[in-house]
């Protein structure tokens, strides 16, 4: 899915006094360490795991408490598998914004998505 195409139209794009562009570029992140690599790859195929095995039980994603701002953050499948494939690319992951009102219930701790998929597999 193209999450870009989804995006608002940047109000300073073609503007050259776009006020980012006074800013100076931000240092490209290092590369990935190998086993950083391989523990991205491993969360990547959980992700899209936990997606076909939760979203038709009506898990949307994941929550979790933000330690800047102490709330809650709703993020799903779709958008933690981008913003894993944006690291493994060198990329910065795509600016989204969470859903105004999100249904709180819709959305799980990662431990519990992760032990979900567990009990599943001992079956």
């Amino acid at each position: 899915m193209n999450y870009d195409a989804m995006m608002p139209r940047d109000p300073f794009a073609d503007d050259p006094n776009d006020p980012a562009s006074f800013l100076d570029p931000e240092e490209p992140a290092p590369p990935l360490e190998n086993d950083e690599r391989a523990a991205i790859v491993e969360d990547l195929r959980l992700v899209r795991e936990c997606q076909a095995k939760l979203t038709p039980r009506g898990m949307r994603g994941i929550l979790f408490l933000c330690e800047d701002c102490d709330e809650w953050h709703y993020y799903d499948w779709e958008i933690m598998a981008a913003n894993m494939q944006a690291t493994l690319d060198g990329k910065l992951a795509a600016v989204h914004e969470p859903s105004a009102e999100p249904d709180v219930h819709a959305y799980v701790p990662w431990d519990y998505a992760l032990g979900y998929l567990d009990g599943m597999e001992a079956r």
